[in-house]
Parts: C-alpha cells; sequence; structure tokens
C-alpha cells in the first residue's frame, strides 16, 4: 500500500494530467513480481479518453521503480447510486464494527446522493449511537467510500428504539454458597485395585478441576513418562484425558506397587487421587492413588450450566483498533492462511495482584480482537481488588492502590469481557495461567468460558525453536513488535502481532 503522503501526491500528479480526470482516484496496484509488471487500477467518474489513457499510463511508468519492466494503467468508469453506497456501508460496519451489529441490519442505512456528494444515514439503538458519536466510526466509513467512488461522503446516525428485554436482578452469592455450585461428576466401571484399597468409582471433571486442593480424577491414558530422582528412585508422569480436558500427574512409585505400575499401558482407564498445588506458578497435580478402570463408552460431558453473553455492553465498550504500518508501494503482498481468516480470535493479557488462582485477584484486562486476520477492536479495562496491591507488584506492573480505587469491580466487568470473547478463540501468551484465573474468578458469578485456546508461547517454541527463551518480549524483539511490557493492552496487542506472525510461520493451527 502507498503511505497516504505517497498517495496524495500520486494521485494530484495524475489529476493534473487532463482536466477529464481531476476527480480520478486510485483504488488498487496489482504487482506481478514474477512478470516484472504493475498494473495501477483507476476509478473515474468520467469516460477518459484513449489518448489521456495513454499519458497516464506513461506517467505511471516513469514513477515506477526500474526493476519492472512494464506499467499499466487501467481506469473504470464508477458512476454510484443508492443501493451501492448502502451496500458498502453496511458491508464495512458489520465486517470492521462487530460490536455494532446488534439489532442492525441493511434496512438501517439509507443514502442520497447530489452534486458528487452522498449523504447516508445509519439507524441505530442507543448505545451503539453513543460508541460511533465518540470514537471517529464515521470518519472510517467515509475514508473507506471514498476509496471505492469517485464521489465525497458525509454520514450521519440517527436512535431508533431498542427492541424491548426483561434483565432481572442478579442474586446475590454468599460465601457459604461458593464452596456448593456445580461440579460435575463421571463415574467409571471395573475397578482394579492397584495402590487404593479404599477404591472409588466416581471422579471430578478435568474441566472443573481448576483449583488447590483433594481431587479425585478419571480418564484414558494417552502417555506415560519412566524418570528416576537425583537419588535413582523412579517416578512416572501419566497423562490422561477425560474429554472435558486433559492433565498430567506426577506419580511417585512404591516397592509393593511398582510391578503392577508398570503393566499400565497407554489407552488403559486410569482413576487417581491426588492434590493439585502450585508449583513455579502452575497448578501441578501429585497422585497419591491409582487404580485401573474401565471408563465409560461413548461418554458424553455433562453441559455446563452458565449465562449466555449479554445483548449489550454496560460498563466497558471495545473500542476500533488502530495499527499503523508503513510499507511502500511496492512490498510484497501478504497472503494470510485461511485458519486466520475463518476464526475469529480474542487475545489477552491479565495483571492480577499476584500468582495463586484462589487468592489473588485480577486488576486490569486487556485484550484484542483479530477479525479476517487483522486487529479490529481492543478491549480494556482496570478493575478494582478487594485485596491491596503490594509494592513488588506495583513495581512489575505500574499499577497501584490509587490507580484503582475508582475501577469498577469484576463481577461488573465480567459480563462485557464475556460478550467480548463469545464466539472466539481465546490466545495468551502463556495461556494456562490467564485462562485459569479468568474461569476461576468467573466461575462463581456464573459464567464458563468453553473457547478453544491457544498458547503462543508452544506456538513460539515450535516455530522459532532457536530462540534463546520464548519469553514474550525475546518474541517480541524477534519480530520487531515493540511493546509496554507488563500493562495489559500492550501485552495483549503485542501478543496478537506476534500470534498473526507465528500463523504465518505454521500456516494451520492444531484443532481448529
Amino acid at each position: 500500500m502507498l503511505k497516504i503522503s505517497g498517495l496524495k501526491a500520486f494521485t494530484e500528479s495524475v489529476r493534473k494530467i487532463d482536466e477529464s480526470v481531476s476527480g480520478i482516484k486510485l483504488c488498487a496496484v496489482d504487482i506481478k513480481r514474477e512478470e516484472r509488471s504493475v498494473v495501477y487500477r483507476f476509478i473515474s467518474e468520467k469516460t477518459v479518453s484513449e489518448e489521456v489513457q495513454s499519458k497516464i499510463a506513461d506517467y505511471c511508468l516513469s514513477v515506477t521503480p526500474p526493476s519492472f519492466r512494464t506499467a499499466e494503467a487501467v481506469i473504470s468508469k464508477v458512476v454510484a447510486d443508492s443501493e451501492l453506497v448502502c451496500a458498502a456501508v453496511y458491508k464495512y460496519i458489520t465486517a470492521s464494527y462487530p460490536s455494532l451489529t446488534y439489532d442492525f441490519t441493511s434496512a438501517d442505512v439509507s443514502a442520497e446522493g447530489a452534486n458528487g456528494v452522498f449523504r447516508y444515514t445509519l439507524r441505530m439503538i442507543p448505545s451503539s449511537c453513543a460508541y460511533v458519536r465518540t470514537n471517529g466510526t464515521l470518519k472510517d466509513v467515509d475514508a473507506y467510500l471514498e476509496r471505492n467512488f469517485c464521489d465525497s461522503f458525509v454520514g450521519s446516525i440517527v436512535e431508533k428504539e431498542q427492541k424491548e428485554h426483561v434483565e432481572l436482578a442478579p442474586r446475590s452469592i454468599s460465601l457459604d454458597e461458593l464452596s456448593t455450585l456445580e461440579k460435575r461428576a463421571i463415574q467409571v466401571k471395573d475397578v482394579v485395585v492397584i495402590d487404593d484399597n479404599q477404591p472409588t468409582d466416581t471422579a471430578l471433571y478435568i474441566e472443573d478441576a481448576a483449583e488447590p486442593g483433594e481431587v479425585t480424577l478419571c480418564g484414558v491414558v494417552t502417555d506415560i513418562r519412566e524418570k528416576t530422582t537425583k537419588t535413582g528412585k523412579p517416578f512416572y508422569i501419566f497423562e490422561f484425558d477425560d474429554t472435558t480436558g486433559k492433565t498430567s500427574g506426577l506419580y511417585f512409585t512404591r516397592k509393593n506397587t511398582v510391578d503392577r505400575i508398570k503393566k499400565i499401558q497407554i489407552g488403559q482407564g486410569i482413576i487417581v487421587r491426588g492434590k493439585f498445588d502450585y508449583y513455579k506458578d502452575k497448578l501441578s497435580l501429585t497422585i497419591n492413588k491409582i487404580n485401573l478402570c474401565t471408563f465409560p463408552t461413548g461418554f458424553k460431558p455433562k453441559p455446563k450450566g452458565g449465562k449466555s453473553a449479554p445483548l449489550e455492553y454496560t460498563v466497558v465498550k471495545p473500542l476500533p483498533a488502530e495499527e499503523v504500518r508503513e510499507t511502500t508501494l511496492f512490498d510484497a503482498p501478504v497472503v494470510l492462511p485461511d485458519v486466520l481468516k475463518k476464526h475469529t480470535f480474542v487475545v489477552f493479557d491479565l495483571e492480577t495482584t499476584g500468582t495463586e488462582v484462589d487468592r489473588d485477584e485480577i486488576t486490569e484486562i486487556g485484550a484484542v480482537k483479530i477479525v479476517n486476520g487483522v486487529i479490529a477492536e481492543t478491549f480494556q479495562t482496570l478493575v478494582k481488588p478487594k485485596q491491596k496491591i503490594s509494592a513488588k507488584i506495583t513495581e512489575l506492573t505500574g499499577i497501584d492502590d490509587e490507580m484503582v480505587a475508582t475501577a469498577p469491580a469484576f463481577k461488573d466487568v465480567l459480563p462485557d469481557f464475556f460478550k467480548f470473547a463469545w464466539g472466539s478463540v481465546l490466545v495468551a501468551h502463556n495461556a494456562d495461567f490467564d485462562v485459569k484465573f479468568m474461569k476461576h474468578h468467573a466461575r462463581p458469578f456464573d459464567y464458563y468460558f468453553k473457547n478453544k485456546v491457544v498458547d503462543t508461547v508452544q506456538l513460539a517454541r515450535e516455530a522459532l525453536p532457536n530462540l534463546s527463551n520464548h519469553k514474550l518480549n525475546t518474541v517480541a524483539e524477534h519480530f520487531n513488535v515493540k511493546f509496554l511490557h507488563h500493562r495489559a493492552l500492550s501485552d495483549a496487542y503485542a501478543t496478537a502481532q506476534i500470534f498473526i506472525e507465528l500463523v504465518k510461520m505454521k500456516k494451520t493451527l492444531p484443532d481448529l
């Protein structure tokens, strides 16, 4: 793409060639590197003679780098009408501002043109109108239209009545109720004792086991690794899957069970008792007891309850993203992998009061939405925790008690973030931390994030194995992505840019 200054100067020069092209516009440049040729595509509201077209082609050739052998000018006559303008406006709004599309249809766009100026009107609900007024949306629409038509455009908005809906008052949740929130269970069969002489046939869903403490889990073994401690004592790492999630646990053998443990094979069902605890800021499972079992054939998890995404944003509203990358006219075109265009991704980052999910709280949420391979929207808010922010965390994140004193509580911003992430694939750098933190703190308010998750740490390890490490700043430096570390939106923005580059390298993503 041309730089803005270059585009204006180039277009003005072409317009000076002849009075008949005083309103001409450059709409595209097709570069064929193998053939060393360039095609400049213009639009004009008037018919252009062959003589003038030839002069424009000669001028285009004169400004084209000498490495290209030919330059061609193609001029199409485009006359805007109301139907074309309305269709273009609706297409742009739905693609670039998905948060404005609630109760907004093509019938809500009207347009009239006279003397080279088209005036279009958007009919929107009050909250969407407020967003458009404060965020320069109409200027973006004007610019889009003027890139595709020769006319000038002026947009306006009018409010329409919102569809009536009933919102029930939220029920308060007491501390006693938190321990009784729904936890789903799996019942297995044919338990064979290995080292648990008090066997059980009932286990918690792995998906619901996101807290420190004692737990009973089951699943089908997907991997077994045998290792030894520094003192030569053998131990095993069992990885297993119950269809709601995967986990792995550390098991230290005992003299009277070591032979039976060695006989456990991949594909067999196991039921284990153990404890989740923190190790290097991550929840780690230590298995104390393990038995064989038959995992239920054709098991279908019981759907988790929970609220749906709200119809409107109330406390935190997304903003259009502003990503500027200067390129020249002759940069190589970027071809995006299909997976980037097929899915919507929400890349997010959290700042917290600490690293223990059951004790610490969220102090900031930053997120960006990737639509059609482009960063389209941002979501950011500080969050007021109930506990004080330590000096160590303030030094790390730049967030102190004074900054969050007037910020909304997590329960108030959660519905908006849930709506922002609805239907998307979640992406984070070291996703285990951010996803578990969000899920844990959202659960008491009956919000369950069921999104698929992609971890850019894992992607970076696969795509860039020779980096010294795969921390966010290291990977960002590799891709020349600049950011202010340890603020949520900046980290999310950088992670999104890194994610796009990594997917370009890998071409695809597993399980999507």
